[in-house]
């Protein structure tokens, strides 16, 4: 039998405890409590961002132009930024971050215009179809995230969460988070 005639193997997670005995057996000082964590908290992510993905392409809109919608809302009303505060938010370059405007602009997320004070800043703001498209977003969002904690009590989600956060602040207390360029 050749290669050729072997049947197609899907790739397959393995599962935590069969990944940590390989760590462990190609890297015996691994500690397997800490690796099962970080480990989870990878798939989670990884798995979140394909079902967020998901969501607000059925919106139609990428998880790039939701991360705008997203800073956008964060600043309060009247929700507008200058294109290079939005790009420092985001950690993107001006140039990507002035090709993802360009997309918005033609989608009727957002607009671009001069700022009247000062005719050379440009101001981005969100419009009633960007904010209507991130609360459908958000409610969708809080149906899968209620779904996915839905066995975790009150408490133990208060727990979690203050957990996350302490860890969160270990990666590095000064850093934001950053979207990646796109």
């Amino acid at each position: 039998m050749t290669a050729a005639d072997e049947p197609a193997h899907e790739p397959t997670e393995l599962d935590l405890d069969e990944q940590i005995a390989i760590y462990q057996r190609e890297f015996p000082e691994v500690d397997p409590q800490i690796e099962k964590v970080v480990s989870a908290l990878q798939r989670l992510n990884r798995r979140m961002n394909v079902a967020y993905g998901r969501q607000v392409a059925d919106l139609g809109i990428s998880n790039a132009e939701w991360e705008v919608l997203k800073a956008l809302v964060l600043v309060g009303k009247p929700y507008r930024l200058g294109p290079g505060d939005l790009a420092k938010r985001l950690g993107l370059t001006p140039a990507a971050m002035t090709h993802r405007i360009d997309r918005m602009v033609a989608e009727g997320l957002v607009t671009r215009e001069r700022d009247e004070s000062n005719r050379v800043r440009v101001i981005v703001e969100l419009t009633d179809e960007g904010r209507g498209k991130w609360l459908e977003a958000m409610r969708m969002a809080a149906g899968f995230e209620a779904q996915l904690l839905q066995d975790l009590s009150s408490e133990e989600l208060s727990t979690l969460g203050g957990m996350l956060t302490r860890v969160l602040h270990r990666v590095d207390p000064d850093a934001t988070d950053v979207a990646d360029a796109g």
